[in-house]
């Protein structure tokens, strides 16, 4: 009988130890888990704490340094600051003049190109105002297409839209989107010459316009001009990328 009580003891404590192995291998797997979950990587949570306060209003929309052009777009991948498209709402004014007699499309102008700086692209991206009712933003070199293409960058496409919301934004306005070449020749089965290209390209930036971000047809149009309206030297490899470029001007009706 004594033989018979002792492995029943022993079997109890066994149990007992084998309940409590498993409660301490839950726990270790809780702890292991719950510290996974805090392992947050630090630049998602920065961007999302930054996108709660830009959302708030805590800080300036434009508080965002970029990496430049190279950067941004050597690996196909754009890292544009963060940019509220509504902030052209809240422009003051109507159309014409705004607060202290400044013109609605100088404030707009002054916040394109301080986004555009921001974002490290200020060498490629021109903002100018001509004080008469034209706005004219002029993109140098190869910055929406590949070599020889049409086609839009996807990349390109956040530029594009904060050009667009500024256009969503002015009443009484005409968009003009120009395209132009170098005088390299160009010869391929889509694109006979400079001209078709350049047309080409401007169709497709005035489409994404219409198509992706609701700016209305009627007053967009888009214009190619090849090699012919060259803005600096086509000798140099710098000219010859100035000279690629593509130009919106959007321009108040009476001012065309």
């Amino acid at each position: 009988m004594a033989k018979k009580q002792k492995k029943k003891d022993e079997g109890a404590k066994s149990d007992w130890m084998t309940s409590y192995a498993d409660m301490v291998t839950v726990l270790f797997a809780l702890f292991v888990m719950l510290y996974a979950m805090s392992d947050i990587d630090e630049a998602l949570w920065e961007e999302f704490t930054r996108a709660a306060a830009f959302g708030s209003g805590a800080i300036d929309p434009f508080d965002f340094a970029g990496d430049g052009v190279n950067e941004l777009l050597g690996n196909g991948v754009m890292d544009l600051p963060m940019f509220d498209l509504a902030m052209f709402e809240f422009v003051p004014g109507q159309h014409g003049q705004g607060q202290a007699g400044q013109h609605e499309m100088e404030i707009f102008q002054e916040i394109l190109q301080t986004y555009f700086g921001e974002a490290g692209l200020g060498n490629a991206i021109e903002v100018d105002f001509d004080g008469e009712g034209q706005l004219l933003i002029t993109t140098h070199g190869d910055m929406y297409f590949d070599s020889g293409q049409a086609w839009i960058r996807p990349e390109t496409f956040e530029i594009l839209d904060v050009i667009a919301s500024a256009i969503n934004n002015l009443s009484g306005v005409r968009v003009s989107v120009e395209g132009h070449t170098d005088n390299m020749p160009i010869a391929t089965a889509r694109f006979p010459d400079n001209l078709e290209l350049s047309v080409a390209r401007a169709a497709s930036i005035s489409r994404y316009f219409v198509d992706h971000q609701g700016v209305d047809p009627s007053i967009i149009r888009a214009t190619g001009f090849g090699e012919h309206h060259p803005v600096a030297d086509n000798a140099t490899v710098e000219g010859r990328q100035q000279n690629r470029r593509v130009e919106i001007r959007i321009y108040e009706v009476n001012n065309n």
